[in-house]
């Protein structure tokens, strides 16, 4: 008897993302005992996984980008991490001059930037892998210095008091580069490495469902969702500037998702403002409920943006061949 898993799975919105993703979560809440077996399986499906099979995934996506196209990934890697961090950003400072510290609907200046000024480079990735090209996916390498607090502290005016790790940047762009150098040494190699890389996504996304769970949104309540939902659309400012210059806009809504990296930036933000201690446990709960429910609906809001988008292309077609 044959079960249409794969067929399912593409009917749904970001299927093959969304659907293992969300099973990590539910495993990872009802049965991390699962995850703890140890060996192949704790190897493979536990919340540490992601960061190799994403590795890995990396150094295939590099594998695909010819030499020649490098620069355009890195305009499109600026103009998705501009447009993201101006509208995230943005948010923030104008609930803290509004509202002050405290916030609003219970959500602090700190927890919103924390949130917003990040964004999920793996969810990112796999969504450009499937609706991009190869620099589309490239873009990750630029993309993947929002990671960790300093964005957030840019924003709250303490930019002095952080500095990007140079070395961990350095450890991102190292795979993409070997990658590159492989396939545009053999273009055989490119095609076989090609093959494989949507292989990897479900991996990649169960693993880092297993790092997330329910509780999280269960402690955060609904200031917690409602920052997620806030999160999914801080990608508008990516696809603005994508579509100024002239490239492909639907990717840079797959910006507006919180990294799960951005869950330590408000303790982190905190040792360097002591004052922000008090607020910066709630907001470790909201930004970590925000990271869950920004990787599910982001992928749904990127699938429906572009079949719209594609749908209208084929309706103009048709309509430019009846004039």
């Amino acid at each position: 008897m044959q079960i249409p898993i794969k067929k399912t799975l593409d009917k749904i919105p970001g299927g093959m993302m969304v659907v293992p993703l969300f099973i990590g979560v539910l495993v990872n809440t009802f049965c991390p005992q699962f995850l703890q077996i140890g060996g192949f399986t704790t190897a493979l499906f536990g919340p540490k996984a992601s960061s190799t099979i994403l590795a890995c995934f990396m150094f295939l996506i590099g594998s695909q980008i010819n030499f020649k196209l490098a620069p355009k990934a890195i305009k499109k890697g600026v103009l998705l991490v501009l447009g993201q961090f101006i509208v995230g950003a943005g948010i923030g400072i104008f609930v803290g001059k509004v509202f002050g510290p405290a916030g609003v609907l219970g959500l602090s200046p700190l927890a919103i930037l924390a949130a917003l000024t990040n964004c999920n480079g793996g969810l990112y990735a796999s969504l450009a892998s499937q609706y991009g090209n190869e620099t589309d996916v490239g873009a990750y390498a630029i993309l993947s210095i929002k990671d960790g607090p300093f964005f957030t502290l840019v924003a709250l005016g303490a930019s002095g008091l952080a500095q990007i790790p140079f070395m961990s940047l350095v450890a991102v762009l190292i795979p993409i580069l070997i990658g590159m150098i492989l396939g545009n040494l053999d273009t055989e190699m490119r095609k076989f490495l090609g093959g494989s890389k949507l292989l990897l996504i479900p991996f990649f996304s169960f693993s880092l469902g297993a790092g997330m769970n329910l509780g999280n949104i269960v402690t955060a309540g609904g200031p917690g969702i409602v920052l997620g939902i806030i999160a999914t659309f801080t990608g508008i400012g990516s696809f603005l500037l994508m579509k100024l210059f002239g490239e492909n806009p639907v990717l840079g809504l797959a910006t507006g998702s919180t990294s799960g990296n951005a869950v330590a930036t408000p303790i982190a933000v905190a040792a360097t403002d002591p004052t922000l201690i008090t607020i910066a446990t709630a907001a470790t709960a909201q930004v970590a409920a925000s990271c869950v429910i920004s990787a599910i609906v982001c992928p749904f809001i990127v699938t429906y943006v572009f079949k719209f988008i594609e749908k209208n292309k084929v309706t103009q077609l048709k309509k430019e061949d009846i004039a």
